[in-house]
């Protein structure tokens, strides 16, 4: 029996109680009621049973008259049901999270659903409530069609939350809209397949998505994901990689890294993978070269997006050491303005975002083979320091550090106290092998640094202090929130 259950509130006592629909086999329903079923068809709705997702249901309001009638004397109709239509109050727009469907003003229900053109029918039994809070969609822009920064959506936000009191609370605003788009050009370039098992230690704490986005990747593509995230045990995720034995790792490279130490500290048994996800940092030559030895895995794949605009690109195997991305031309538009990227989701339809200044720069780059996917190439080249004439940015420091064989690096920037000049200090904290020393490290950062100025570097001691320091890698400072690797930290703002 289909049921609706509805979610009353009496003082502080929350009272559950169940309406069952009126419902009947069509040729069996009684002789008294046909007559009454035809003529006020607005009240009922005939459905050919009692399962499945809705395919050709009728609802009487609907439909004319005649249509009704035919629909019901059908001699092919017979075991089809009729049942009594509880319409759902209809709103302008939602913004819900997951499978909430709305039926009346107190009710939501997290359960399988059947529909009928735009309209929710009934559902099944089981079902669980919450307090809802439904609010129209927005769409997030500059009225003049300007570039929308970080900056400015944070304002909008703001301004929507002392607008509406309950605006942030009973519902998450995620980032969502335009997962099918991704995934066809994931199934089209093979990056991801049916017969594939997925094993994700992505981060899944503290509202941070990339555990989520990821298993649903999984779960469209009808492959097999093992759930485990970036807070599992490495005891447990070993006991699951050698039961499963799954083809594909995916994680942050610096949840990745740790689990490869792990593997080389206890000298355990081979692990191979076939291809490997990653996101949220990028994967250099040095650590790839690390991974193929720990896990046997030779095709790293990258996905790009932001906490704003969602996953919307990944790396073809041919790229997953350099920062270009495709990206489906049908899923979102990408402008490249001084330098910036700028993006539109073309298929969202909660929380648009339009020319939206995603914080990094880039460049388009042509892809002639194939009209339906782009090519960008995502790098930082914004300007980190200026000494005199002299100028030192992101990318040049990047660059720099792909130069010198580390396991992983940190960058801090800040003024010396107690300076009349605002001396800045560069201080490199360097995760290295053994086979390292700390000063031939030292060495040759400064050898490459000095190309990036015409200034001898010892010249500039009035101005710029260099330090560094051999740090293990749980030491490494990361956002509290995301738990990304913090490469550049800039405390002179």
């Amino acid at each position: 029996m289909c049921s609706m259950r509805e979610y009353n509130v009496n003082n502080s006592q929350n009272t559950f109680t169940q309406l069952i629909p009126i419902t009947y086999v069509i040729n069996k329903i009684p002789y008294y009621l046909k007559d009454s079923i035809i003529n006020n068809k607005q009240e009922w709705c005939i459905k050919p049973n009692l399962a499945g997702k809705g395919e050709n249901v009728t609802i009487g309001v609907d439909v004319t008259l005649d249509e009704w009638t035919c629909q019901l004397l059908d001699s092919n109709h017979e075991q089809w049901i009729i049942q009594q239509y509880i319409p759902c109050i209809q709103y302008q727009s939602m913004n819900i999270s997951g499978m909430l469907f709305c039926f009346n003003d107190q009710c939501f229900n997290i359960e399988t659903i059947r529909i009928s053109s735009n309209k929710i029918v009934n559902i099944s039994n089981r079902g669980y409530f919450i307090r809802p809070y439904v609010h129209q969609e927005y769409i997030h822009s500059m009225k003049d069609g300007s570039i929308l920064t970080k900056e400015k959506l944070h304002e909008q936000l703001i301004e929507l939350k002392s607008i509406d009191k309950q605006w942030n609370q009973n519902i998450y605003v995620a980032s969502s809209g335009g997962s099918g788009g991704k995934l066809n050009m994931m199934l089209e370039q093979n990056i991801i397949s049916h017969n594939d098992i997925c094993l994700n230690v992505f981060q899944s704490d503290n509202i941070y998505r990339s555990f989520e986005i990821f298993n649903d990747f999984c779960s469209m593509a009808n492959c097999t994901t093992l759930p485990m995230s970036a807070n599992a045990n490495d005891e447990d995720i070993f006991d699951v990689i050698e039961y499963f034995k799954p083809n594909i790792l995916m994680g942050s490279p610096h949840r990745l890294m740790q689990l490869a130490f792990s593997i080389e500290k206890q000298s355990r048994k081979e692990f191979k993978f076939e291809k490997i996800f990653f996101a949220c940092e990028s994967l250099d030559d040095i650590k790839q070269k690390f991974f193929k030895h720990i896990f046997h895995c030779s095709i790293y794949i990258g996905f790009y997006g932001s906490a704003e605009t969602g996953v919307f690109a990944c790396q073809l195997p041919k790229y997953s050491s350099t920062k270009i991305y495709l990206y489906p031309k049908e899923l979102v538009h990408i402008e490249i303005i001084n330098s910036k990227i700028i993006v539109t989701n073309l298929i969202r339809k909660r929380n648009q975002l339009i020319r939206f200044d995603i914080g990094d720069l880039g460049r388009i780059i042509s892809n002639d083979e194939n009209d339906k996917y782009g090519l960008i190439e995502v790098f930082h080249s914004q300007r980190l320091i200026m000494i005199e004439n002299e100028t030192l940015s992101k990318s040049d420091i990047e660059e720099i550090m792909k130069q010198i064989n580390l396991i992983e690096w940190q960058l801090i920037i800040d003024y010396v106290s107690h300076t009349k000049n605002n001396q800045i200090l560069l201080l490199f904290r360097c995760v290295k092998s053994e086979l390292i020393s700390i000063d031939s490290v030292e060495k040759n950062i400064r050898n490459n640094l000095q190309k990036y100025f015409d200034t001898v570097l010892s010249n500039l001691s009035e101005h710029l202090i260099l330090q560094f320091e051999s740090i293990q890698f749980k030491d490494l400072i990361r956002d509290k929130i995301s738990n990304k690797l913090l490469k550049i930290i800039d405390r002179r703002v």
